[in-house]
């Protein structure tokens, strides 16, 4: 793209970078904790500036700034940035005593609460020392520049060391085995367009009925917090296979999020009673990928998590049954459709989007992408551990956000402490819910 080419935003990426505001950055943040290299020496910052100066030629979104149309008409457009200063995009403190891992989770929330500069492409990486020789690469990249998997494939593309295997899913609510086992193929453009419409009605009482108000409907303010998690892989897979329905991964995320929630809601001041949450679905389709492509192109599910059933079995059935049938009757598809056929009347959709974001839609975003299926290692240094955080909106105070990496889930937390506090309380209660599960099945 030469300096004077504009391009302008997907409707998609648009709609995202609109919803910036006082108290929303726009941005996801993935974190990752390396290790010392086999002499026991940290990272190298400036060595990273160099593999990221290398390789980020593909990646054309990351010389690329925003800039919004005149009089406010239309679309914003991706324009060539005058210069890219690697020293900002991959910072490091000037001097800073390495950091605890508590005083590093300090660090991250501070990190998130602060918003991306517009006059420069939109991504950031800084670079945290930490106990022990370790370094934090703490990432924020807006979300109009990239959804989950982008997210994840730019991540692997910048800074992974060669022969590291990063799955490539069509869809983003779970890892490609925890796919629904019995939904049918889709079929070709024309008859899907004609399934899409005779399905569109069932699918739009599924999953937009209202629910009912929940403590987690608070307004939210600027700050952050997270705290985070990591679990093995096995331990869910061999929840899911003993369970008589055989339930997906991604089912037994959900079911482990019940749990936990039901725990932890009366400690919050709320109540253990049954709420929706909202599972993202990324659409994009591996052959219409190429090497460096981003943006967006995402739907959704709202699924009823069973909260108020005190079996846990009988939890993970009841998730199994729910997500199995929106799968098979493609509700995602069928709402992204919908979605972009009213985008093209702009005052009536806005007034849906707004109905539909809001907090008796769903209550909670669980959002769960695949990440490497080895151990990522960057300049040599292995990466202990790979976390990813969702922001949190306006009346949908916490987020939670599940990534994979060698047998790994890591489960992410984020909120606004002012309207949401007790994560600590909340991740005990995760490893608690497993624990359950595990005695259950």
């Amino acid at each position: 793209m030469s300096p004077a080419t504009k391009e302008r935003l997907s409707v998609d990426d648009a709609q995202i970078l609109r919803l910036e505001s006082q108290v929303i950055k726009g941005h996801t943040g993935k974190v990752l904790i390396l290790a010392p290299n086999s002499a026991g020496e940290p990272l190298s910052v400036p060595k990273l500036r160099k593999r990221i100066s290398e390789r980020m030629g593909p990646y054309e979104r990351l010389s690329q700034r925003v800039v919004e149309p005149r009089l406010g008409l239309g679309r914003p457009a991706w324009v060539e940035a005058d210069d890219i200063d690697l020293d900002w995009h991959v910072a490091e403190p000037a001097h800073a005593d390495p950091l605890s891992d508590e005083e590093l989770r300090g660090a991250i929330g501070e990190l998130l609460s602060e918003r991306l500069d517009h006059t420069r492409p939109l991504w950031r990486l800084d670079c945290l020392p930490l106990t022990g020789n370790r370094f934090a690469i703490v990432g924020r990249i807006h979300h109009a520049m990239a959804d989950g998997v982008s997210g994840i494939k730019l991540v692997a593309g910048l800074l992974w060391d060669l022969d590291v295997e990063t799955p490539n899913p069509p869809a983003s609510a779970a890892p490609t085995s925890a796919r629904a086992k019995t939904a049918p193929a889709k079929p070709a453009a024309g008859a899907a367009e004609e399934r899409i419409l005779i399905r569109l009605p069932s699918a739009l009482w599924r999953e937009l009925r209202p629910g009912r108000d929940t403590t987690l409907d608070q307004h939210i303010g600027p700050s952050r917090e997270v705290a985070w998690s990591t679990f093995p892989l096995e331990r869910l897979k061999r929840i899911g296979h003993g369970s008589p329905e055989k339930a997906t991964v991604n089912d037994v995320v959900l079911a482990v999020v019940a749990g936990a929630l039901r725990r932890w809601l009366p400690q919050a001041g709320g109540v253990a009673r049954d709420l929706k949450v909202q599972i993202p679905v990324c659409l994009h389709a591996q052959e219409e990928e190429k090497k460096g492509e981003l943006g967006n192109r995402d739907s959704f599910m709202n699924v009823d998590l069973p909260i108020a059933e005190p079996d846990p079995q009988e939890r993970l059935r009841l998730i199994n049954v729910a997500t199995s049938a929106r799968k098979f009757d493609h509700d995602a598809d069928a709402l992204y459709a919908f979605f972009h056929a009213l985008s093209r009347f702009r005052p009536l959709y806005k007034g849906v989007t707004r109905l539909t974001s809001g907090p008796r839609e769903f209550a909670l975003s669980v959002s769960n992408v695949p990440g490497p299926r080895e151990r990522a290692v960057i300049l040599g240094h292995a990466v202990e551990q790979f976390c990813s955080f969702a922001e949190p909106a306006d009346r949908h105070a916490l987020r939670i956000s599940v990534v994979s990496m060698e047998g790994e889930l890591a489960f992410g937390l984020c909120s606004d402490p002012d309207a949401i506090s007790n994560l600590d309380l909340l991740r005990g209660a995760l490893a608690d819910s497993i624990a359950e599960l595990e005695g259950a099945v």
